[in-house]
């Protein structure tokens, strides 16, 4: 049962997105300036600062492709 229970954790970590770190959320901040100062250089609308996590708890595999889907078939239609 130990055996079975030690895998399933490996497996979530291996599926779960990576923990923020001060490092990613940096990264993150300067990527959205890059966005807004495009946008605004384009006349676009200005996007999310905090876009709907892909990932949330309790979700499949299976609706988090669905959800990437429809966020992807939705922002290439504006």
């Amino acid at each position: 049962m130990r055996v079975l229970e030690r895998r399933l954790r490996k497996l979530e970590e291996g599926l779960l997105p990576p923990p923020e770190t001060e490092e990613s959320r940096r990264v993150h901040e300067i990527v959205l300036d890059i966005r807004r100062r495009r946008a605004a250089r384009l006349g676009l609308p200005v996007p999310d600062d905090d876009p709907a996590k892909p990932h949330r708890p309790g979700m499949s595999l299976a609706d988090g492709i669905r959800a990437a889907r429809q966020r992807r078939c939705e922002s290439e239609t504006v």
